[in-house]
């Protein structure tokens, strides 16, 4: 028989808190929803901390990216924050490190100061809090950004001893299994998730990462999240409205970002430094499964399921960034211009819809090597995890869309989707996850939206 739950869970996502710390946050729709993130989610959190089902207590799972480090962007002040400051933080603001990131933190802290005292005054009320890492909050990986939380939820009343940080996933045997997700988004995954950082920089940026910190910050009327969806000609047309000016500007940055990836990439495919941040990440995986007292080789297969991170295969880079399309467009108006030069006729009018046509064929070819939207690739994943682990339920996040499904053999895929949406009228915001006993001892889970003071069970 399972044992019945100790504790009710409470899974939600992707709150990205700290997010409106950059040059695009300034704008009064942006401003508006940043309020009713965190109205809504305060009256959340209030709300269970004042309920409990069954007399149980409840453990918050906030499944990844609950602090928004990769977005934010802090200039330097004075000599920086670890030392003199480099031109790399003159231009783009503060780096990764460890001590960056504390600057990051506080910033964050005080920004959502409403936020923080709330989830401090839930864990004071005998309920727990497991952090998840994904991939805009790594920084969690370092010793001092965590015991710097717990210090501040402690000055709030909340017992350190109740809050955890899981760098990877959560797992309760026979329950649920919990990961962010990012590890199946070639644009979002880490090579080693148990050490996401390198000797240089701290963490070792992804392509977010660095799109964001090299190319959409600079940009502020960019949308980060609605550019993750545009193609080719999305970028092309939005180059088109800049101006001769504006997009001779857009250019330099767009060079600028491929010259940081290169050089990124370089230092995550050199042969000593890659060796020795796998030798770290295979010792972290035996540590993590005696944490949960499963086998070694049962974390080593989940491992393996994750999807290399763009960085390291330049020809996913030159996919991702577009400049096989470049290329492809530069090849196909010179093959043209040469034809019409030298055939004659109807040679010549035949020759050049020839060109055209082969390149629709070629381009076609390489949207097949594009990588896929966020919501495909994580449904790709869950079953084979299931396989492994067999929990009733594998929960993500990541892709900002709540879903649910079925999975072959057994087990249900769950997504929590994101606390805050881009929509105007919030129809896809603050959706969470309950799971519970219900009095027949069956395990039980619904995923729900914050709907006037209460959870409503999405259909």
């Amino acid at each position: 028989m399972r044992p019945r739950l100790e504790k009710n869970i409470l899974v939600i996502s992707d709150l990205h808190l700290g997010e409106d710390l950059r040059p695009a946050a300034a704008t009064v729709s942006y401003l508006r929803g940043l309020a009713r993130l965190e109205r809504e989610l305060i009256a959340f959190l209030g709300h269970y901390t004042e309920h409990r089902l069954g007399g149980r207590p409840w453990r918050l799972v906030v499944n990844g990216d609950m602090v928004d480090f990769l977005s934010i962007q802090i200039m330097p002040d004075g000599e920086g924050a670890s030392g003199a400051s480099t031109d790399d933080e003159r231009r783009y603001g503060l780096g990764y490190g460890e001590v960056e990131s504390l600057t990051k933190l506080e910033r964050v802290m005080v920004r959502h100061r409403q936020v923080f005292d709330a989830i401090g005054r839930f864990v004071a009320a005998d309920n727990e809090l497991v952090i998840i890492t994904g991939n805009h909050d790594p920084e969690f990986h370092y010793p001092r950004v965590q015991r710097r939380l717990l210090d501040a939820l402690a000055e709030r009343g909340a017992d350190p001893a109740r809050i955890r940080f899981c760098p990877w996933f959560y797992y309760e045997a026979e329950v649920v299994y919990v990961e962010h997700g990012h590890q199946y988004d070639d644009y979002c995954s880490f090579d080693y998730q148990l050490h996401p950082v390198e000797a240089r920089d701290g963490v070792a940026i992804t392509l977010a990462h660095a799109g964001v910190r090299y190319f959409t910050n600079l940009v502020p009327q960019l949308n980060p999240h609605c550019t993750e969806q545009w193609g080719f000609f999305d970028y092309m047309r939005m180059l088109g409205a800049q101006g001769a000016r504006g997009a001779a500007r857009l250019l330099l940055f767009y060079a600028s970002l491929i010259r940081k990836l290169i050089e990124v990439s370089a230092r995550l495919t050199d042969r000593a430094s890659d060796a020795a941040r796998a030798e770290i990440h295979r010792a972290r995986l035996r540590d993590l499964a005696a944490s949960y007292r499963i086998a070694v080789g049962t974390v080593e297969a989940l491992d393996r399921l994750h999807r290399p991170p763009v960085l390291k295969r330049l020809h996913k880079i030159a996919c991702t960034l577009f400049l096989d399309r470049v290329l492809l467009v530069l090849f196909a108006l010179v093959a043209v211009v040469i034809t019409a030069l030298s055939a004659k006729g109807w040679w010549r009018l035949g020759g050049c819809a020839a060109v055209l046509v082969a390149g629709a064929v070629v381009n076609q070819i390489l949207a097949h090597g594009r990588l896929l939207d966020s919501r495909e690739l994580l449904r790709r994943t869950p079953e084979a995890i299931w396989r492994i682990v067999r929990a009733p339920f594998i929960v993500f996040g990541h892709s900002h869309h709540a879903e649910q499904m079925a999975l072959r053999g057994g087990g249900r895929y769950i997504n929590t989707g994101a606390w805050l949406q881009d929509d105007d009228d919030y129809s896809h915001a603050f959706t969470h996850l309950i799971i519970t006993d219900d009095p027949g001892d069956e395990l039980r889970a619904r995923l729900c939206q914050w709907r006037d003071g209460a959870s409503a069970p999405i259909e």
